[in-house]
This record gives C-alpha cells, sequence and structure tokens, in this order.
C-alpha cells in the first residue's frame, strides 16, 4: 500500500511538472496555424466611426488620403492598459501611402467607451493584431501587430512589434521577422515561443512552405534576441 502511494505521489509531481512546463512557454507565432477572421460588433464599428477616427484625424489625414478608406484589420481582447480589465483593441489602417507604407492607429475600447488611443504616421500596412498572455509578468496584456507589404527588390514579407501599453503611450518590447519570401524561394515562416520572466527571452523555429501551401520544419529551434521595435506611436488625444 505505501509503495502504491508512492507511485501515485510520484505521477502527480509529473503530471504538476508536464503542465507547469507547458505553461512556462509561450507561442506568440505560428506560421501553420491559420489566422482567425475578425468581426466586429455594430456597437464596436460605430464606436470606431464615431468616436476613435473623428480625434485622430488632425493627426493622420494627410492630402492623399481619402475619408472611407479605413479599415479595422485586427482585434483582440484582454486586459491591456489595466489589470484585470475587460477591454477590446482594434488595430486600424488609416491610410497607405506608399508600397508597405501608411498610417495606422490602436484604440481599446472598455465599457463602451475609448480608453486608450494612439497613432502612427509612419508605419506600414497593418495585417491583424495578436493578445499576449502577459510575458513580462507585469499583469498587462502584450499585443503583436502584424505588417505586411509588397515586395521590394523582389522580396516580401511580414514583420510584427510586440508592443505594450504604458501610462497611456504605446512602447515596444521588441520586433521579429514572421514571414519571409522571395521570387525565387519558397515562403519561410518562423515559429516565435517566448519563455515569460521580467525580462522575457525568445526562441525561434524555421517552417518552409511548398507549392502546396503546407509547412515542413527546417531546423531546430534556436534562442534569439528581438529587434527594436520598428513603429513608434503617439497619443491621439
Amino acid at each position: 500500500m505505501k509503495m502504491i502511494h508512492l507511485l501515485s505521489a510520484f505521477l502527480l509531481a509529473c503530471s504538476v511538472s508536464i503542465v507547469a512546463a507547458g505553461q512556462a512557454t509561450i507561442v506568440i507565432n505560428d506560421p501553420t496555424a491559420e489566422s482567425p477572421k475578425i468581426q466586429l460588433s455594430d456597437a464596436e464599428r460605430v464606436l470606431f466611426e464615431k468616436k476613435v477616427l473623428p480625434v485622430v484625424k488632425p493627426k493622420l489625414d494627410p492630402d492623399i488620403c481619402d475619408d472611407g478608406t479605413q479599415e479595422v484589420t485586427g482585434r483582440a481582447e484582454g486586459s491591456f492598459t489595466r489589470g484585470g480589465a475587460s477591454q477590446t483593441l482594434l488595430f486600424y489602417q488609416y491610410c497607405q501611402t506608399g508600397n508597405g507604407l501608411g498610417s495606422v492607429g490602436v484604440a481599446v475600447i472598455e465599457n463602451g467607451k475609448v480608453v486608450a488611443s494612439v497613432v502612427s504616421a509612419e508605419a506600414g500596412w497593418s495585417d491583424r493584431v495578436v493578445t499576449i498572455p502577459d510575458i513580462n509578468q507585469n499583469g498587462l496584456n502584450e499585443i503583436a501587430l502584424y505588417y505586411s507589404g509588397g515586395m521590394h527588390q523582389g522580396a516580401g514579407g511580414t514583420g510584427v512589434d510586440i508592443m505594450e501599453f504604458s501610462n497611456g503611450s504605446l512602447k515596444g518590447l521588441g520586433w521579429f521577422q514572421a514571414e519571409e519570401f522571395t521570387e525565387t524561394s519558397p515562403v519561410m515562416g518562423y515559429k516565435i515561443v517566448a519563455h515569460p520572466a521580467k525580462t522575457p527571452t525568445f526562441t525561434r523555429e524555421k517552417f518552409v512552405q511548398n507549392a502546396a501551401g503546407k509547412w515542413r520544419k527546417a531546423g531546430a529551434p534556436i534562442t534569439i534576441k528581438l529587434k527594436p521595435a520598428v513603429v513608434e506611436f503617439e497619443s491621439a488625444k
């Protein structure tokens, strides 16, 4: 009987260790996963059109931008500006000014009100946004802002800024390449995994896509250091 209890305790400890190990890393980007389609509620769309756009217009309205071209490209849920809050974050393209260039904005909504709004007049083509579950362990969700663009000198891809709200401003934690391709080579995607800590660390695993759109691993995970975030935001208020 004592042996059975010892065995049960050992198996329970192993189970807890496995769960803890599983929680010790967070997948930031997975090229093999399909991106979910965004769906805005009627209330969110009205709030975006009536409360967000009129405020940011003075900062993001160059002559080449037309009203009505603004588009929400990403939606996320989490606690972005306040720990424990239930908030919705909208990532949107205000204007495209060139090949892979444009102005963008991020707005946070809570209880039907805009609680944070930031913009950048010098960004890229907004693609999507993903909630990150607090990799620096300060009680707030980070976000991954995806940017894409056209081909430049025969090459293209998708870059990602990891960012977080701090005192009403959106601050960059780092940048990584999520996908890249050229006119003569296959599409390469990168699985990015975060190891949460006060100063989180990251690993990258390379995948290659074939002509049928299927992905295969192309190497073992390696430790990487994120580059500085590319896009700088300012308050829209």
